[in-house]
């Protein structure tokens, strides 16, 4: 009798062990989500760089848009590209392309006694492709050699005409018109001619012929110039 109670027990006892490992949970159950699964709000998008371009930096651009000092107006604006990519310690920070914008700040038209026309850039504004847009200020330093035309920059960074003939015609020029003016006097007094010549206008006349006019200011599209940054210039760099 007793050892079917030992019996018993020891039956019972191996159920009874059995059912609690069967029911204890496993030590860790909780899932690690994937990287997929990762909340967007959590990914922080990287900063863009932030680049500054030191003053004294030049650059090579190129017209997109005509300027004449007979055709345009102060305040008319103007568009440029850059030709070159802009670097600083290799790394680039305006690309090829981008645009620079700005506005006709002086025109003085070209007179006579050779005075030559003369016109002055603003430079307000640079335009990167990816729609940043920068005030800068530039002085212009020159322009390629362009053929049929007589346009300079002088040291201020404004454009000019340049003087039309020599001095030596301006001097022939002028010793003409007295000569015209004189036998035009001379004529006029002779009562038996019978002429009768105006004054005034023969000499306006003369002096437009005879006296040269200074070149007008003329720079066509695609004309190539170098400029210098007045000031530092921040930009965002995104590439």
């Amino acid at each position: 009798m007793r050892q079917t109670a030992r019996i018993a027990f020891a039956l019972l006892s191996l159920t009874t062990l059995a059912l609690a490992e069967t029911e204890t949970p496993p030590a860790s159950t909780q899932a690690t989500p994937c990287a997929d699964e990762v909340p967007a709000s959590t990914v922080t998008p990287e900063t863009p760089l932030t680049v500054v371009v030191p003053a004294e930096t030049e650059a090579e651009i190129q017209l997109l848009s005509g300027i004449h000092s007979k055709v345009s107006h102060v305040g008319d604006p103007f568009a440029a590209q850059l030709v070159h990519p802009l670097t600083v310690n290799g790394q680039v920070v305006l690309p090829a392309g981008s645009l620079i914008g700005g506005r006709i700040a002086h025109i003085r038209p070209a007179g006579r006694l050779r005075r030559p026309a003369e016109l002055g850039l603003r430079f307000e504004r640079v335009t990167l492709p990816d729609g940043q847009n920068q005030p800068i200020s530039a002085l212009l330093l020159r322009l390629d050699p362009m053929p049929r035309t007589s346009t300079e920059v002088d040291s201020e960074g404004i454009l000019k005409g340049r003087g039309a003939g020599t001095w030596k015609r301006l001097t022939g020029g002028l010793l003409g018109l007295g000569a015209f003016s004189a036998a035009q006097t001379q004529i006029a007094g002779t009562a038996g001619l019978g002429l009768t010549l105006p004054l005034g206008g023969g000499a306006v006349l003369a002096y437009s012929f005879l006296v040269p006019k200074g070149n007008e200011v003329h720079v066509p599209p695609e004309t190539q110039m170098r400029i210098r940054l007045r000031h530092p210039l921040t930009v965002r760099v995104a590439w």
